[in-house]
């Protein structure tokens, strides 16, 4: 079989579940994945996004039972390895081609049933056509015997089966995807495709800072699954962008890209930027970004809450030599932009609304149990951090009128924000028609304002971090829940009422930086890293027991882990000693 099983440090099984995480390479839109539904592993194509036809089901490997239940998922193959000496292994040929090779039994590949597929055996070849993913499939027999067998019924095919059987023991097929041109078909067997996945990802995962010894297993998933999700640039999507997960969640929502963007700084400061500049690029005059894009569609019926401008000034002072005033203009475009959609729209004494969860990014936060539109204090604070952002970057072009212009927005949007949601203990959500506080929950989205740092006075700050702290609220063993555990509202498997998530755990710890909160901000990485470090990359946790939920090898979980994990790092490194306390 060649060999597979290179010594990757860090590698565990665990954490490298075929069930969970996908085989994929950078620049891919092909993904080998298992579908729960169908019991199977699935070379699929994610082209269109989450909503696209069928789950991008192309080609099912059809294995024996015991050899499916022997699956091992490394960073450069899956293989099938079972205790009769039968084994099989696919790994990356190339974006668009995979190699299979198998022992002792046949490769077998089926297509589902599906109008208008259709497939032709030529000599030691066979084309399949899926029409419902517009994609063709080319399988050519490097060893062994091919067979084709296609139970169609009128238009319909109801089953596709493409064998090749061993010879001497041995069988191997290279399958190669396209949607008109065959001729650009990889060429090479099991071996160049290790290779060739090995050197792509071995480079890009050395160019990451070194973590603690402890954190080297979520390490290595997170640096996999980040590298594996990235998609070339095509269609709607103007650079190579990292989608969400090549699961189900085939994507880039419009503040996901931000916590991406943040993790590449760590390596790579252009592709950090182009996580940004790809939502950009899909602008709407008006400013609104869309709620997702991908490689074919923009969706505007929701969008996403103005983490941007926080965003843009974290990867400014990461790589201050990368941006440029060609880039600064970009950024003072878009955010200038970007703050006039929010500001033009529904509000309540100068505050800003979200009409609806799904734009917070929150989508069912109890903050938007009674309908919207809602003002929230979260809304608020990104758009003071944008404003400031770019009265920064207008500074640094010269455009001292402007720099003014946004700093006297933001300074009124904190007036307003102090006056209207600030209670004298914490701050509140209001109906944007009555200026009703929203009653019954306990949301984390309350805890944005810590954001402003100095900007809010201290007894603010010293109450809000007092409020995290507290046993039995929002704070667990493993970080903090997005609605306290003492809430009557509190779900474990909630989405956004109650489990933890990474990009809420980014934003408090940044926003513990700069209120004073260093100590406490390191215990929430000490925490969140440990957890993903057992639970893996998944898009959201269990706050009492840690255990992943929701889709298990995300992007933005994986970015998070990376700028909390080298967070960590550098504070051992520098001797910064936790004096956290619970109290």
């Amino acid at each position: 079989m060649g060999d597979v099983q290179q010594n990757w440090r860090g590698w565990h099984a665990r954490l490298f579940d075929p069930r969970k995480v996908p085989l994929s390479i950078a620049g891919s839109f092909l993904c080998v994945s298992w579908l729960s539904e169908d019991q199977a592993f699935w070379i699929r194509n994610l082209r269109g996004g989450d909503e696209h036809t069928n789950l991008g089901r192309l080609l099912r490997l059809a294995l024996p039972a015991d050899l499916e239940r022997a699956a091992v998922l490394h960073p450069d193959a899956l293989v099938f390895a079972g205790g009769s000496g039968a084994s099989l292994s696919i790994a990356f040929l190339s974006p668009d081609s995979v190699a299979i090779r198998s022992r002792n039994c046949p490769i077998r590949l089926r297509s589902a049933a599906g109008k208008y597929d259709y497939a032709q055996a030529h000599g030691s070849g066979a084309r399949v056509c899926v029409a419902r993913q517009d994609m063709q499939c080319g399988i050519l027999a490097r060893r062994g015997t091919l067979q084709c067998s296609v139970s169609r019924n009128g238009l319909a095919s109801d089953a596709i089966d493409v064998i090749v059987t061993p010879q001497d023991g041995a069988a191997e097929a290279v399958v190669s995807f396209f949607q008109v041109d065959p001729s650009n078909a990889a060429d090479g067997d099991l071996e160049v495709a290790l290779a060739s996945s090995r050197a792509s990802f071995s480079s890009y995962h050395r160019r990451w800072p070194p973590p603690l010894e402890e954190h080297g297993s979520g390490f290595l998933l997170a640096s996999y699954i980040l590298w594996s999700a990235l998609v070339p640039a095509e269609g709607v999507l103007t650079r190579p962008a990292v989608y969400m997960s090549k699961n189900c969640m085939n994507n880039i929502w419009s503040w996901d890209n931000c916590f991406v963007a943040l993790g590449l700084s760590l390596q790579n400061a252009r592709l950090a930027f182009d996580q940004m500049a790809v939502i950009f690029d899909a602008q709407h005059e008006s400013g609104r970004l869309p709620d997702f894009i991908n490689d074919r569609y923009r969706y505007w019926s929701f969008t996403k809450p103005p983490v941007h401008g926080w965003a843009f000034s974290a990867l400014r002072q990461k790589a201050p030599e990368f941006y440029t005033p060609d880039i600064l203009e970009l950024i003072v475009g878009w955010l200038e932009a970007q703050a006039a959609h929010w500001l033009s729209g529904p509000a309540y004494e100068g505050l800003p609304a979200y009409r609806h969860g799904n734009d917070a990014g929150w989508d069912n936060a109890t903050a938007f149990s009674e309908g919207g539109p809602v003002v929230t204090p979260d809304l608020a604070t990104f758009l003071v951090l944008t404003l400031d952002e770019v009265a920064d970057c207008c500074g640094r072009l010269g455009r001292s009128e402007r720099a003014a212009a946004a700093k006297l927005r933001a300074d009124g949007l904190v007036v307003s924000l102090l006056r209207v949601l600030w209670t004298g203990e914490g701050f509140v959500s209001r109906h944007q028609t009555t200026g009703k506080i929203v009653e019954g929950g306990k949301s984390l989205l309350a805890f944005m304002p810590l954001l402003l740092g100095q900007r809010l006075p201290p007894e603010c700050r010293v109450k809000l971090i007092a409020a995290l702290k507290r046993p039995g609220e929002f704070l667990s063993d493993h970080g903090l829940a997005t609605e306290a555990l003492d809430s009557p509202f509190y779900r474990r498997d909630g989405y956004w009422r109650g489990p933890i998530w990474a990009p809420a755990t980014a934003l408090l710890v940044s926003a513990l930086d700069a209120s004073g909160g260093e100590a406490f901000a390191d215990e929430l990485a000490r925490r969140f890293c440990a957890m993903a470090n057992r639970s893996g990359m998944a898009e959201n946790f269990d706050a009492r027991s840690g255990e992943g939920l929701c889709d298990p090898a995300f992007a933005w979980t994986s970015a998070v882990y990376m700028i909390l994990a080298q967070r960590l790092a550098r504070r051992q490194e520098t001797h910064i000693e936790n004096d956290f306390i619970e109290r």
